[in-house]
């Protein structure tokens, strides 16, 4: 698999062209590339080109939005044949309110969902209060905060605030989101435990999360 071939599904992305998205799934899969590797390979690098870009305004707002509508047309194309085991850890996911880019949630609760993770979506446009609730509703261990815009990602604070408040401190706070991806520092400010910004890096915190899961149950 060479990066070229990511470019290649990322300017179909840019280019609104769902078609030539689709076909160059199809050539990276008759090149050899199995179903199973597809989505890790091809889609994620290509995902992550279109938040960099978004990130550093080398595209506007339509046309990312515009982007991340093929780019969740073609999502069913690479995604793993075979959902994993349950690995009983529960992630509360969603966009913050007055916030509604939604593809980088819809990409990253897929992976997780196919990886054996209960995923509870809270969709976009998501009040603080809102993840507090689902939290206590499921007894999820990690939230997951998405946010494409400054004013958005900084009410993130009001999540972590809300979850000190009742009591439910052990709970890991992660953001995503090009405000985060240009300035590190302001996951710290609001309190955010980890920046995460393709599914990989995803997949990688939680398995972590899983481990520690594990290990404070064997202790009890």
């Amino acid at each position: 698999m060479h990066e070229s071939e990511a470019e290649r599904l990322f300017r179909a992305f840019t280019g609104n062209d769902p078609a030539a998205a689709i076909r160059v799934v199809e050539q990276v899969r008759s090149a050899g590339v199995p179903q199973s590797e597809l989505f890790d390979t091809l889609y994620v690098p290509a995902i992550a080109m279109l938040g960099e870009a978004w990130a550093r305004r080398e595209i506007d707002e339509l046309a990312f939005t515009q982007a991340a509508v093929v780019a969740e047309q073609v999502s069913s194309f690479v995604m793993p044949p075979l959902a994993r085991p349950d690995t009983g850890v529960g992630v509360v996911l969603g966009v913050m309110h007055r916030d509604r880019h939604s593809v980088m949630k819809n990409i990253i609760a897929g992976a997780l969902k196919e990886s054996g993770y209960r995923v509870f979506d809270l969709g976009v446009d998501v009040r603080a209060s809102d993840f507090l609730e689902r939290v206590e509703e499921t007894g999820a261990r990690v939230v997951i905060a998405f946010a494409e815009m400054l004013a958005t990602a900084r009410a993130v604070e009001g999540v972590r605030d809300l979850l000190v408040a009742e009591g439910r401190a052990d709970v890991v706070l992660l953001v995503c989101g090009g405000p985060f991806a240009a300035d590190p520092s302001l996951a710290r400010s609001v309190g955010a435990q980890g920046v995460i910004s393709t599914a990989q890096g995803a997949l990688d915190v939680l398995e972590r999360v899983r481990r520690d899961v594990l290990k404070q149950e064997a202790g009890r």
